[in-house]
């Protein structure tokens, strides 16, 4: 009879923990399943790697930029709503989603700026980046 009760009692403790378990893991879903940071921050480090010592074209009516080395060009262009890489002019390799919008200037100093609006849920994230 006491097992009975003890089992018991261990029971209701586990069922009357399991509505917190379930608020908690809520709370974390959207952080856990949330690419659109990452994807920013390798967009960043990508295109930041790939300026280095590389002669710099931008093309501002289509939205591009391409970065020219010794044997090789990588293209960054906003089309669809996405900013694709490819490589040699062959290939597609998207690095982000959701984009509004795809900015690219130089400054009078010779940096180049630039500004990404990217769509996340029903907020919109403005980013710039200087090369």
């Amino acid at each position: 009879m006491l097992e009975m009760l003890l089992s018991l009692s261990f029971l209701m403790i586990i069922l009357a923990l399991i509505p917190f378990l379930i608020q908690s893991i809520y709370a974390l879903k959207e952080n856990a399943f949330n690419h659109s940071e990452y994807e920013l921050i390798m967009f960043r480090k990508d295109i930041i790697e790939e300026s280095k010592e590389a002669e710099i074209k931008l093309n501002q009516v289509h939205n591009k930029i391409i970065f020219t080395h010794k044997h090789s060009s990588s293209e960054y262009t906003l089309l669809n709503s996405k900013i694709y890489k490819s490589i040699n002019g062959r290939g597609n390799i998207t690095l982000l989603n959701k984009v509004k919008s795809f900015k690219i200037n130089k400054n009078d100093n010779g940096n180049i700026q630039i500004d990404l609006e990217i769509i996340k849920g029903r907020i919109t994230i403005r980013e710039t980046i200087f090369i």
